[in-house]
């Protein structure tokens, strides 16, 4: 018994199913890659298992290691803009768990939704969509709960896209217009402002181990919050606080949001 492998269609469901892989692992760790960035990447994948099939290496040692380990850095590498090695070990953990789950999902729908034919694009599509819904499900809820939103923040032409703390403690307002006060770096301030002179107001405010002290201030442009799958919230010449301290250790968040942005 022998089967006819026609290899066009099978560098053409790979390349498939590895762009859709490559959009779930860049959407979990928030990396931007345009899409012909992932085409690339999943043009390298996918020529590497049509080189599987054409040496007869699919079902050997030599051909699990050249799949798990050299042609998925290969695609992950390619696919996506990572840098250093700890973000790229995570991208093929991602890349693995989301495969299995994609996989899963399309078992199930063929073992359960009784179709007279299961076309591969038409179930790949829609277990993409099951999966990306629910990974996207579980990052809002998980931001939401640790009060993480992505924020954009805009001056004179530039713009800083950052992840931000929902600080529900910072009742910071200036003394004389009475707005509430967000906070980023220094460093952050700088950037955004490319060595333009800023006008600073100075608003008091107590900390632990400093009673009383002035923080500078500067207004943006517009301060924008996304809130929910395609909302944001927009504010026009918020008020940034600046400090020379990082805001977190591990670089979690680079900015404080002021809760009252949000109501």
């Amino acid at each position: 018994m022998y089967y006819e492998l026609y290899i066009d269609v099978v560098f053409l469901e790979n390349l498939i199913l590895d762009y859709l892989l490559l959009g779930l692992v860049g959407k979990c760790l928030t990396c931007s890659s345009g899409r012909l960035r992932k085409l690339w990447g999943a043009t390298v994948g996918s020529i590497g298992v049509c080189m599987l099939y054409l040496f007869s290496l699919q079902e050997t040692p030599a051909g699990n290691l050249l799949v798990y380990v050299i042609f998925s850095t290969a695609m992950v590498k390619a696919g996506l803009d990572l840098k250093g090695w700890r973000p790229l070990g995570k991208a093929l953990a991602l890349l693995y768990l989301n495969t299995f789950l994609l996989g899963g999902i399309v078992q199930w729908m063929q073992r359960y939704l009784r179709f007279p034919v299961y076309p591969f694009l038409g179930l790949s599509l829609v277990s993409f969509w099951i999966l990306s819904w629910g990974m996207g499900w579980l990052m809002r809820f998980r931001g939401r709960k640790a009060g993480f939103l992505k924020v954009t923040l805009k001056y004179h032409g530039r713009s800083l896209k950052l992840q931000g703390l929902l600080d529900t403690g910072n009742h910071l307002r200036d003394p004389y217009f009475g707005k509430p006060v967000s906070v980023i770096t220094e460093a952050l301030q700088k950037e955004l402002c490319a060595g333009e002179e800023v006008l600073f107001l100075q608003v008091p405010f107590h900390s632990i181990g400093k009673q009383d002290g002035l923080m500078p201030a500067f207004f943006a442009d517009i301060l924008c919050v996304e809130t929910g799958e395609g909302e944001g919230k927009q504010t026009h010449r918020p008020l940034i606080g600046i400090t020379k301290e990082p805001l977190s250790s591990k670089n979690e968040y680079q900015i404080l949001l002021h809760p009252d942005l949000l109501e």
